[in-house]
């Protein structure tokens, strides 16, 4: 019988920790990225203060270091009800973004892309979203693969 009700309490004190991790949680969003096969892009994005670029996540999902990535940023107005207004190329595609985090881009890791826009994007609300849209033959890789090995010093013999 005691062992009965240890079990019973050790069941709801277990109970109770784990609905307070949800409720924290749930406070929280998640950073959901869109798989698009070789790169996943991030549905957050961040637009600086010069209003002139945009930065997204991408995460490289291939085995080689990614050295140029070119795709197109759209901004999507979601009250517009005619279809060809309601996206808006805002970038020059022929023109590749910049890596700022995490260079060179590796595989199996998260880095910020910066994409420099032809005009200033509006004041980012509930209405407005903007997305990047990339080709996989869009996306060039180095040549030359960086070994972390080589970078840490050598020994002498």
């Amino acid at each position: 019988m005691k062992k009965k009700v240890i079990a019973f309490l050790y069941f709801i004190a277990l109970s109770t920790t784990l609905s307070v991790n949800q409720a924290y949680s749930q406070g929280q969003k998640e950073e959901k990225f869109t798989n698009l096969g070789p790169i996943a892009i991030s549905d957050k994005y961040v637009l600086p203060e010069n209003r002139r670029a945009i930065i997204f996540r991408i995460k490289n999902n291939s085995s080689r270091s990614i050295s140029q990535i070119y795709g197109r940023v759209f901004m999507i107005k979601k009250i517009e009800t005619d279809p060809n207004k309601r996206f808006l190329l805002i970038n020059n595609p022929h023109k590749g973004g910049n890596i700022l985090k995490g260079k060179p881009h590796r595989p199996g890791t998260i880095s910020e892309w910066n994409f420099t826009l032809m005009r200033e994007p509006l004041i980012a609300n509930q209405n407005i979203e903007y997305t990047l849209q990339v080709h996989p033959r869009s996306i060039f890789y180095a040549n030359i693969e960086t070994n972390q090995k080589s970078n840490k010093a050598k020994d002498n013999p």
